[in-house]
């Protein structure tokens, strides 16, 4: 019996990935495939952590490492030492750090004639030049076949894996995602939703100004000027990691706060595993990232019942295109986006479009069919011609 070998990039980022890839463990379980798989991950790492507390230690083969690159070098001696029709699936390997290694396994990969599959969950971009030839260079070797979450994210990878097999947007459990509120709200909101404020929610990485994938976190600033001058008693709050050394990301959004004279109605937090507890008392998710692949807050917020106001680009553009429009803003217009959150508090479409979102979410973000399209891509059962599940082509 084929198994497929899954081998993500990153195994200490607690983020949309890990979350995927949990969604991906649950949605194979529930398509009776749970013995057709395993998820290399390295030994006391936070997706050993996160995976072994979501119940699926079953399914994870341990491999010791002291730094990235020593990881995917050790579990790719454990995939060639597996049959060579186990299909390899690379979760978003990308990191610059990698590639040298992968580079290097890629002759063998390529010659033992191991079907290999790459998911992209970002764009693989660099604004270093070396950065990017070392990508081109690296998966001109490897050949792999791709799947991406979003058509934002294929549009740019097609110049490193042109051989893309599907667009899968990204899962949503709905039974943690969903729009029942208990009574009882997170701790750390307390103190702000019985101030009175709307809560103004945006789960994100605190990221560095300028990146690639730039979160964009300093727009909300602005924007809470806006409102605070206009007379709107809104609280925005931000939960996230902050990677950077002393968390200096988070002291320059504070000081920021400070000197446009907002710094009472910013708060940032850690991340949580309960975040779903932390959309269902929002009034709104602001996320203003002008170069997110997918944009999971969005599909998430949705589920929960809660409006989400959003970068008219990349794909936080793509999925609100779907079933609210009228949610899209430009990310460099802070006037427009808060006149934009208080409209949708106060518009009775506003239901009407969160209901057709949830359609949407419900249709296109389904755990069971997007292990079935993951299936199917990966040659782990043939597809029976009378159902076959579509997947969409660029």
């Amino acid at each position: 019996m084929r198994k497929l070998i899954i081998l993500p990039g990153v195994c200490d980022t607690l983020g949309g990935t890990l979350i995927t890839l949990s969604l991906l463990i649950k949605g194979l379980e529930e398509c009776n495939a749970a013995e057709r798989f395993c998820v290399l991950v390295r030994s006391g790492s936070i997706m050993e952590n996160y995976l072994q507390q979501a119940g699926q230690g079953a399914y994870l083969q341990l491999i010791s490492a002291k730094s990235k690159p020593e990881f995917l070098r050790h579990a790719l001696q454990w995939v060639n030492q597996q049959p060579k029709d186990y299909p390899l699936l690379l979760d978003n390997c990308v990191e610059r750090a990698l590639l040298p290694t992968l580079l290097l396994a890629a002759p063998f990969l390529r010659l033992s004639g191991r079907p290999v599959y790459h998911f992209c969950h970002d764009l693989a971009l660099s604004y270093n030049h070396l950065g990017y030839w070392l990508r081109k260079i690296t998966f001109t070797c490897l050949a792999p076949q791709a799947m991406c979450n979003s058509r934002f994210t294929a549009g740019h990878i097609q110049r490193l894996m042109p051989n893309i097999r599907g667009i899968l947007y990204q899962p949503v459990d709905t039974q943690r995602f969903n729009n029942q509120v208990s009574s009882t709200s997170p701790a750390p909101l307390q103190p702000i939703l019985k101030s009175g404020a709307k809560l103004i929610l945006t789960p994100s990485r605190i990221s560095q100004p300028g990146m690639v994938n730039d979160k964009n976190l300093r727009a909300l600033i602005p924007v809470l000027a806006h409102l605070k001058a206009n007379g709107h008693f809104y609280h925005s709050v931000i939960v996230g990691e902050d990677p950077s050394p002393g968390q200096i990301n988070t002291q320059a959004l504070l000081e920021a706060a400070e000197n446009a004279g907002v710094a009472d109605c910013l708060t940032i937090l850690p991340p949580t595993f309960a975040i779903e507890d932390y959309y269902k008392h929002a009034s709104v998710v602001v996320t203003l990232a002008p170069r997110e692949p997918f944009g999971r807050t969005v599909v998430e917020a949705i589920a929960c019942g809660v409006p989400v106001i959003g970068s008219t680009t990349g794909g936080i553009g793509e999925i609100l295109n779907h079933f609210a429009p009228e949610w899209m803003v430009d990310s460099t217009d802070p006037k427009a986006t808060a006149q934009t959150i208080v409209r949708v508090s106060t518009d009775p479409n506003t239901s009407k479009l969160l209901l057709k979102g949830s359609n949407w979410v419900e249709s296109e973000c389904s755990i069971i069919n997007y292990a079935q399209k993951m299936i199917e891509i990966t040659g782990l059962a043939v597809p029976n011609q009378t159902n076959l599940l579509s997947v969409m082509s660029i």
